[in-house]
């Protein structure tokens, strides 16, 4: 899946169409990330675009896992089917940063499997957690907007 995309007033310049989080994915992400926290955690939300309102924890298989994360496959197979019995897809992946900014890494570019899925990072450093989304390519990102709704 990638960002869904409207056409501008000009009918030229893509946008992309802001994530919609719902408040009760977002929260239990971040407590995903809190819980899982010195280790860095992931999982992925899922729905209808633009909304994101189904969330799926994954566990973390890194033998790095303080400073890297990769998502047991098995899990990631099960979200998926769920997804698709509701008649969903997978419209974010997200993981955390536990002691670093919401900024993806190097190793988040070069590890990034999933080619235009929006990548959410949960940044723990502050209180509340700092969260942004990115699209990712192997030598940069982009910051995507999104918002919470209820």
């Amino acid at each position: 899946m990638t960002a869904a995309m409207d056409r501008d007033a000009r009918g030229s310049t893509p946008a992309v169409v802001p994530l919609e989080i719902t408040r009760a994915c977002c929260d239990a992400m971040i407590a995903h990330c809190r819980a899982e926290s010195p280790l860095e955690c992931c999982g992925l939300l899922g729905g209808r675009p633009p909304r994101a309102s189904s969330f799926h924890p994954l566990p973390n298989v890194a033998p790095q896992g303080e400073t890297r994360y990769e998502a047991d496959p098995v899990a990631v197979i099960e979200a998926v089917r769920s997804l698709r019995d509701e008649g969903m897809e997978i419209l974010a992946i997200y993981h955390s940063h536990p002691r670093w900014e919401a900024v993806p890494s190097r190793t988040d570019l070069e590890t990034n499997y999933w080619g235009e899925m929006p990548r959410i990072i949960v940044s723990l450093l502050a209180d509340p957690p700092e969260i942004r989304i990115w699209r990712l390519d192997p030598k940069s990102f982009e910051e995507l907007p999104w918002r919470l709704v209820p």
